[in-house]
């Protein structure tokens, strides 16, 4: 009797509740914020700096078809339905096969139009653009972005057969992806200076997330969230101060670009 009034306490089943939805309510949090920071500008068009491409549609097109298959994923394990989890995790194959060479391709043509945030922060007659990142400093972060999203995603579906890795290396698979619409969120409705601390911020949230998840959940951090925190973290910084503004990086940017 003491044993089925423990498991049934309100404590109990609020973690039953994150384990459970945990992963669920952070894709919708991603798709969530993908939309804000993205929506204003396809909206109201007339603010962009430059029409909206066709290779940029369709690279938001792609990555919006994967964050959604994030959250279908999620909601099946949730709801138990594990078998069909697994035969749709043959579309992340596909779609993975497409988001890198549109990636790639996408930022190289930024680094051409010379644009940061895709050439889509609006612009008034009263204000300049603010706390602009030239286009190679700033490319920095999409070209690791995209490097660190695909060896975890890859990562992730060869260790699909062990769920306790692979659920943590595709949720941080994903958390790799927030940087650009979390970049385009505050260009979009921040009225300071846009500014490389101000993006990390809310990233890190989002790592801390997933330790708090574990904690919460299991009463001990997985060194594999703990790494992955850590190295995603500290990437940040290193990107934007250091490789970034470097000469060797912009002259290697501009080789690609050429």
């Amino acid at each position: 009797m003491v044993t089925t009034s423990f498991q049934s306490s309100p404590a109990v089943r609020q973690m039953s509740l994150v384990a459970r939805w945990y992963y669920t309510g952070m894709a919708i949090v991603m798709l969530a914020i993908s939309i804000v920071g993205f929506m204003p500008s396809i909206v109201h068009p007339d603010g962009r700096r430059a029409p909206l491409t066709l290779l940029a549609a369709a690279h938001g097109m792609v990555f919006f078809a994967w964050l959604l298959l994030f959250l279908v994923q999620s909601l099946l394990v949730a709801v138990q339905r594990v078998g069909w989890h697994r035969r749709l995790g043959l579309t992340s194959v596909f779609l993975l096969a497409l988001i890198i060479p549109l990636s790639y391709a996408t930022t190289v043509d930024m680094v051409r139009r010379g644009f940061d945030l895709s050439g889509d922060q609006r612009v008034d007659s009263q204000s300049q653009l603010k706390g602009e990142l030239d286009a190679p400093n700033a490319s920095v972060f999409n070209f690791f972005g995209l490097l660190a999203f695909v060896m975890l995603a890859v990562a992730a579906i060869c260790y699909r057969s062990r769920p306790e890795i692979h659920k943590r290396l595709m949720l941080f698979a994903n958390i790799e992806l927030m940087g650009p619409p979390i970049t385009h969120l505050i260009g979009h409705f921040s009225r300071l200076a846009l500014t490389p601390p101000m993006v990390l911020v809310p990233f890190a949230l989002f790592l801390l997330t997933g330790v708090a998840r574990d904690y919460l959940v299991d009463k001990r951090i997985h060194p594999l969230t703990t790494g992955l925190a850590i190295g995603m973290f500290a990437s940040f910084p290193l990107e934007g101060a250091v490789i970034g503004p470097s000469a060797a990086w912009h002259n290697f940017v501009a080789w690609l670009a050429r």
